[in-house]
């Protein structure tokens, strides 16, 4: 098992590793996400300054959010697309799956690692394709199957709803 202290190196190493590619701006085509209630230590990517969309080979996510989950003693990283506007299930299903890809390149094996992936929407979804095709579906992460949360943009908190539904931040 991991100690705490070799947690925190890691966390930043992960932070190292994102160097200037690291956003303290959590806002997308007027989608926001906010960052209150979650913990402090972390750090969040902005995946479209790190490869930016241009040179990219397949859709990805707008940012991943990582933070140390000292109870857990884990790494929790939280791919996250933000939508403005209409939503296609089969392309944010698409982006979500890349950022675990980038999380798992990011996070050394060896550490206990969870991935929650999270759409952030303020357009239109319908609730058919939210039920039918964003609910059911899993990203694949490490040999696992992690669900896809849902929170809508622009109010405070947001974000920890969404993990909150995940289990994960139930200390909150």
């Amino acid at each position: 098992m991991v100690t705490n202290v070799n947690l925190r190196e890691v966390f930043n190493q992960i932070r190292q590793k994102i160097g200037e590619n690291a956003t303290t701006s959590y806002t997308r085509s007027g989608c926001r996400v906010s960052m209150a209630k979650i913990p402090h230590a972390r750090v969040v990517l902005d995946v479209d300054l790190a490869f930016p969309v241009d040179r990219a080979v397949e859709p990805q996510c707008d940012l991943i959010l990582f933070y140390s989950d000292t109870i857990e003693n884990s790494i929790v990283g939280v791919p996250m697309e933000l939508k403005s506007g209409n939503v296609d299930a089969s392309v944010v299903i698409q982006q979500l799956q890349a950022g675990a890809r980038i999380v798992d390149r990011l996070v050394p094996k060896e550490i206990k690692t969870s991935c929650i992936p999270v759409l952030v929407y303020g357009g239109q979804m319908h609730r058919k394709q939210r039920r039918k095709q964003i609910k059911p579906s899993k990203v694949n992460f490490r040999s696992q199957k992690f669900s896809i949360y849902t929170t809508r943009c622009g109010y405070e908190g947001n974000l920890a709803d969404a993990l909150k539904k995940s289990g994960s931040l139930s200390s909150l």
